[in-house]
């Protein structure tokens, strides 16, 4: 794609512990049925872009948003497993069509509550759309304390083709 940078660094959208994704106690994430991915057990802190994008999706209780980078990368950031229903726990700052900036908070959350109410708090990072040609990787290992909006969980470049 005419535009597209050779590598495009996905930072961690919350400040926590990364965590891989087949400990999450979802198969929809745990078996990357939507996709590659990390998750990370989150501290505090409001949610905020891993990249510059557009905000593709932003789900009705605030618990889960789509951003789709220029490059045509799509991830899904979802707030907690089995968040779905709380209300009164996520306040987006963001709304579906804005264009963000790498590091903008993105969604608030009462953490408190969402521990309380949620299966788990963790918070996959999932890439739901990768373009052809391109491979993620993960540079830094499950357990890593990773700081929100500064950090890289996740690294989108060209693929090894063998020829």
């Amino acid at each position: 794609m005419t535009g597209d940078p050779i590598r495009l660094p996905i930072l961690a959208p919350i400040s926590g512990t990364l965590v891989a994704l087949e400990q999450v106690p979802d198969p929809v994430f745990s078996q990357r049925m939507l996709g590659d991915g990390i998750a990370i057990d989150p501290t505090a802190g409001a949610v905020v872009a891993p990249a510059v994008g557009q905000i593709a999706a932003l789900y009705p209780t605030g618990h889960a948003l789509g951003l789709r980078t220029p490059g045509g990368c799509e991830i899904l950031i979802h707030v907690g497993i089995d968040t779905s229903q709380l209300e009164g726990v996520f306040w987006p700052r963001v709304r579906q069509g804005e264009t963000v900036s790498a590091g903008q908070p993105l969604i608030d959350v009462d953490w408190d509550r969402l521990r309380a109410l949620a299966r788990s708090p963790l918070v996959p990072v999932i890439l739901t759309r990768l373009p052809a040609g391109r491979q993620v990787t993960a540079p830094l290992a499950p357990g890593t304390p990773v700081r929100g909006g500064v950090d890289a969980i996740l690294v989108v470049k060209p693929g090894r083709d063998a020829g």
